[in-house]
């Protein structure tokens, strides 16, 4: 009898355990190809990663733009891409409406650094800026 109760004590406990894994392993952020760069003060700043970004061998990334404020923004920043022995900038900046977001190419956010067949190892961001459209004063440094 004993050896029973334990059999029932075990696989309970065990689908206990994958149930618990089940409901927390998948986050929101696993649902998403985006990496957040920047989340601070309503806007985020996100990017994916193309392998052939030209179609041929040069990485590109596309950056998403989301301002989670329910006012106007202006924003900049300096977006940095490293590859094993060299970097570039590159500046970003623009005007995104309460809630607005933006996305690839048609909105200046797709970009190809590395023009010589380096591959890109790092994407970063600095000295970002945000200001309330409106009221014209600064709410991120």
């Amino acid at each position: 009898m004993f050896r029973t109760n334990m059999s029932y004590i075990s696989k309970a406990l065990c689908i206990m355990v994958i149930v618990t894994c089940s409901s927390t392993c998948l986050s929101q952020d696993t649902l998403s190809p985006f990496k957040k760069l920047y989340d601070k003060n309503g806007l985020l700043v996100e990017f994916i990663f193309y392998s052939e970004g030209n179609g041929v061998y040069n990485n590109g990334v596309v950056i998403f733009l989301t301002n989670n404020n329910e006012f106007d923004i202006t924003y900049s920043f300096s977006l940095i891409f490293r590859a094993t022995s060299i970097d570039k900038t590159e500046i970003v900046s623009g005007y995104l409406k309460a809630g607005e977001k933006k996305v690839g190419s048609n909105e200046g956010l797709y970009f190809i650094p590395f023009k010589d067949d380096k591959s890109i190892t790092e994407v970063g961001i600095k000295s970002c800026k945000v200001e309330n459209h409106t009221e014209r004063q600064s709410i991120i440094n």
